[in-house]
């Protein structure tokens, strides 16, 4: 898959935020992105762009995104990223390092085909690690 797809992915996956949701998650990654910046994001497209350019988004590197969407409870588009990691053949690695209630959703999600009570609730408790520093991702990047 190319650049192309890639493109096409953050287009499907931003189809589903809100606007108040892109303000969450432009919130959510407030430790790089400044508040003059975050005040001129307005859409997912203007995220994604500004995530990419400061290289905390890639095709190869989706962890950061990750963990702001697992910050304003949206396991749904968390499971989406890592079906997109399989359709890579990158998933069954990247799988381990997702953390919290997106592996847990993705797993009861595919046994039973609807997601548990017990889960949703439990996202309004999550306290979350600090996402992964510059240098964690490269480490991983670098690993693969």
């Amino acid at each position: 898959m190319g650049e192309e797809s890639f493109q096409n992915f953050l287009k499907r996956l931003g189809e589903n935020i809100s606007e108040d949701e892109v303000k969450s998650l432009s919130a959510a990654c407030q430790d790089v992105i400044p508040n003059e910046e975050r005040d001129k994001i307005k859409k997912h497209g203007e995220l994604f762009d500004y995530l990419q350019k400061i290289g905390n988004l890639s095709q190869d590197d989706l962890s950061y995104l990750e963990h702001a969407l697992e910050k304003i409870c949206r396991p749904d588009l968390v499971t989406q990223i890592m079906e997109f990691r399989e359709q890579l053949g990158k998933g069954e690695d990247n799988n381990q390092d997702i953390s919290g209630p997106a592996r847990k959703y993705k797993a009861m999600n595919k046994d039973t085909g609807q997601v548990p009570d017990d889960i949703i609730s439990g996202l309004t408790k999550l306290e979350l690690a600090p996402p992964p520093s510059q240098a964690d991702r490269k480490k991983t990047k670098d690993s693969r």
